[in-house]
């Protein structure tokens, strides 16, 4: 859907710009955002916002889709049925490569 959208080189440029890293695509009906990798301070801002309770997931979430947005359908920001969806669909961006702590 994101290269119907945006075209073959489009993407890869987009992903020789972030060196290899996952560029991250959500699609809600026929509309397509496509949003860059997560970075550790993208995450720190949305977990702030998200514990911060004059500001919640909402505001959170649209923050970081702003913060990592490269291009896409308006409506997926700016349309709350269509933002809904997209929120629903950060955790896949926002989940992290497994990992364990244990102490010796």
């Amino acid at each position: 859907m994101a290269e119907a959208k945006f075209g073959k080189s489009k993407l890869d440029e987009v992903k020789a710009l972030y060196n290899g890293r996952r560029i991250n695509v959500i699609a809600v009906e026929d509309k397509v955002a496509l949003l860059g990798p997560l970075t550790a301070k993208a995450l720190g801002n949305y977990t702030r916002s998200v514990i911060d309770s004059d500001r919640g997931i909402d505001v959170a979430s649209k923050e970081l889709i702003n913060e990592l947005w490269i291009a896409g359908d308006d409506e997926i920001r700016d349309d709350e049925d269509y933002f809904i969806s997209a929120m629903m669909e950060l955790q896949n961006i926002i989940e992290l490569k497994k990992s364990s702590f244990c102490k010796l």
